[in-house]
């Protein structure tokens, strides 16, 4: 199961101002645990998918957390959210719309992930890249 081990948290707040805050926040750390660039670059559309992903279905959320756990040429990414009744689920592919393509995003560009409910409720949706 993911979200074992030590690794860094932040809390923001649960608004569209805080996604470029987040995603620089998520990059920083990668660049710090030496990923390649390509990897920076998919953490960064990683983040912006899973964040946006929490503010459009976790309303009434204050904040939104992320944590990062490293190892040896891993990172897996956690973000938390407070709202238990929207559980992630892929939508049936609808090329050319907008909308519904997040979690086929994560698919795409990751090496995993997944989500698992929190104990205080809400839940946490996490994705790993590895180089």
């Amino acid at each position: 199961m993911h979200g074992t081990g030590r690794g860094e948290q932040r809390a923001f707040p649960s608004s569209a101002a805080s996604l470029a805050r987040a995603r620089t926040w998520s990059m920083e750390r990668a660049r710090a645990a030496r990923a390649p660039s390509e990897v920076v670059d998919t953490v960064q559309l990683a983040m912006s998918e899973a964040f946006t992903n929490a503010l459009r279905h976790a309303p009434g959320t204050e904040t939104i957390t992320i944590r990062v756990v490293g190892a040896r040429r891993e990172l897996t990414y956690e973000v938390g959210d407070g709202a238990a009744g929207a559980l992630p689920r892929r939508r049936a592919h609808r090329e050319g719309l907008p909308g519904g393509h997040g979690l086929h995003i994560l698919d795409a560009v990751t090496a995993a992930w997944g989500w698992r409910p929190q104990p205080d409720g809400g839940k946490v949706v996490w994705f790993t890249v590895r180089w």
